[in-house]
């Protein structure tokens, strides 16, 4: 196994890599690579660097988008239609902010670009943002009132998102202007750029968002209120559960 964690996009991201029968500098080379895509991705967009394009097209005369911002704004603009407009970058302070949705989608990239190389099986976990190619993996949900520990194991086949305020604060905001619903919200299935909306959707829509994704047979989800009480999608199911409320 081949293991690798990478510092970028204000998080870490981690390789964790079972190449088979490749040789494991072809795995290693498809990491650094895959880092290098991340990199890349991050000074474009960021809305924490001045020169980054995100910030220098929010701008005054900013230039249009290009091909892959635009690739993204399509893909903000699928997931506002799914969660009905509570996940909506274009609603965020200071202009459009796809930070809920692109750290998902850059680890994606990241994986396929591993991928490539012919491995049998490979996980990138972005921060919280998971996506998985070969076998299921068993993949930890933290705890949102207690930093060691976990409140459940979910069995991943391609997708895990997680968002709330636990980890970085208030950061979160309700589109239509109501208070935030969730400390953690987790979204499971599907591709992993849009379990990273949905997750940021449940965070702020709580029992609402859940209603929506019950319609959706490729996502199951559950949410932590700030009383820790969770809320789960009928069918989601746990590799194993921790109790919330003490």
């Amino acid at each position: 196994m081949i293991s690798h964690a990478e510092p970028v996009m204000g998080t870490v991201v981690s390789f964790l890599v079972d190449p088979g029968a490749l040789e494991p500098s072809v795995v290693e080379g498809a990491v650094r690579a895959a880092c290098s895509e991340l990199h890349r991705l991050d000074l474009r967009f960021s809305a924490w660097r001045d020169d980054s394009e995100l910030s220098t097209m929010r701008g005054a005369n900013g230039p249009p988008p290009s091909p892959l911002m635009q690739e993204v704004m399509d893909l903000c603009g699928v997931a506002c239609e799914e969660t009905h407009g509570l996940f909506d970058p274009w609603a965020l302070p200071g202009g459009f902010d796809p930070t809920g949705l692109v750290k998902g989608w850059a680890a994606e990239r990241a994986l396929a670009i591993v991928v490539g190389v012919g491995v049998e099986s490979a996980l990138v976990n972005a921060g919280g943002d998971v996506a998985v190619h070969g076998s299921p993996q068993g993949v930890g949900v933290r705890h949102p009132r207690r930093p060691d520990a976990l409140c459940a194991v979910v069995s991943v086949a391609s997708a895990v998102a997680t968002s709330g305020t636990y980890e970085r604060g208030d950061h979160l905001t309700h589109p239509f202007g109501f208070a935030v619903s969730a400390v953690s919200a987790t979204v499971v299935g599907g591709r992993l750029a849009l379990c990273d909306a949905w997750a940021t959707a449940l965070a702020v829509g709580g029992a609402e968002a859940l209603f929506l994704l019950e319609q959706l047979p490729q996502y199951e989800a559950f949410f932590i209120t700030e009383d820790e009480k969770m809320y789960t999608t009928r069918s989601m199911a746990f590799a194993h559960r921790v109790d919330v409320v003490a």
